[in-house]
């Protein structure tokens, strides 16, 4: 079967339009778990569950044994349910291959098998792999790249009836990064409290998330932006008296990012906004931002700042590094980015 889209594959699974064998692959957990669980909620009713279910994990089971639970007719029920979560674990014994390949060829009809393969995928150029992709309607949940992430989060609260500020959004991403069951969490705390309509706003992300709204290091790049010194170091002091609240890795970062993004604006100025914003991979309501900054930091500086995060890098490391605290070097390290 041809590779599917998340989409497509929902919509068959609500219409329950099933496949005897589904293939749930790659990077991002989050659309792998979405849709093992939706086999789950549509395939069966829970009275047929209880005979018809079965779940395990790839590392308990034989590829003979997969084949022999898939072999079985349901009980009172139009079909059985096999998931096998953690499938890249399963034991592929070249002794039992060809049994599987064989089923893979000609799957029983009235069993739904799902492969829950996180953190990779079958490997196309063996055997299992090529049999796998003709046979499965196969899904590769790759991840996002984080500026897809703020869209995203857009798109999953206004599916439950919510909105959110686009700063807010923006600073949930620097803390959680891109990985979407972590930002999905952080999301649901969010709305518990919430009545559908409601707009997320930094508040709400500074006492539901634990961020705050004035010391973050989206922030701390806006200061640094507008080579504010006295904010920049009063979110610099912050952070040192609340380590957790910007670990010295994490700033460093975001830094580079942010800075990448000002480089990158300086090479596409002279474009519609529009076409820079692509460009650096920001939405447009942010290109004065980087307008701004661009205005500060000219080519060159930008050169010294890279290596400036890069000596740090280094340092915080433990090479060339004086024994200073993590606070002590990103005090430093801020300093020489605003000289």
């Amino acid at each position: 079967m041809a590779a599917a889209t998340f989409e497509s594959i929902v919509t068959d699974l609500k219409n329950r339009k099933f496949a005897p064998i589904y293939c749930f692959c790659g990077e991002e957990d989050f659309y792998i778990d979405e849709l093992t669980d939706m086999v789950e909620k549509y395939a069966l009713n829970d009275m047929e569950k209880a005979f018809n279910q079965t779940i395990v994990y790839g590392k308990e089971l034989t590829a003979r044994q997969v084949v022999e639970i898939a072999g079985r007719l349901p009980m009172m029920a139009e079909r059985q349910v096999l998931i096998i979560k953690e499938a890249n674990s399963l034991n592929l014994k070249s002794s039992e291959e060809e049994e599987f390949l064989r089923y893979l060829k000609k799957p029983v009809k009235s069993t739904i098998v799902v492969f829950s393969w996180k953190h990779g995928k079958p490997d196309g150029r063996k055997s299992f792999g090529i049999e796998m992709k003709k046979a499965a309607v196969f899904f590769e949940s790759l991840p996002l790249t984080t500026y897809q992430v703020v869209p995203w989060i857009k798109n999953w609260l206004s599916q439950k009836k919510y909105k959110i500020d686009g700063q807010a959004a923006e600073l949930l991403v620097e803390y959680t990064g891109n990985e979407l069951s972590k930002v999905a969490n952080e999301l649901e705390k969010l709305i518990i409290n919430k009545q559908p309509g409601a707009t997320i706003t930094l508040d709400d992300i500074e006492a539901g998330v634990g961020i705050s709204k004035e010391y973050n290091p989206f922030e701390l790049n806006n200061a640094l932006a507008n080579r504010d010194k006295t904010k920049a170091y009063k979110i610099v002091n912050y952070f040192i008296a609340n380590p957790k609240s910007g670990p010295f890795i994490m700033i460093l970062g975001t830094l580079f990012g942010y800075f990448t993004k000002v480089y990158l604006y300086h090479l596409n100025k002279g474009l519609p906004d529009k076409d820079i914003a692509g460009a650096i991979k920001v939405s447009p309501f942010f290109i004065k931002d980087y307008k701004s900054a661009a205005q500060q930091y000219p080519l060159q500086k930008l050169e010294q700042i890279f290596n400036i995060l890069e000596e740090f890098d280094l340092r915080v490391k433990g090479i060339n590094n004086r024994s200073l605290k993590e606070g002590e070097l990103l005090k430093e390290m801020v300093t020489r980015i605003l000289n």
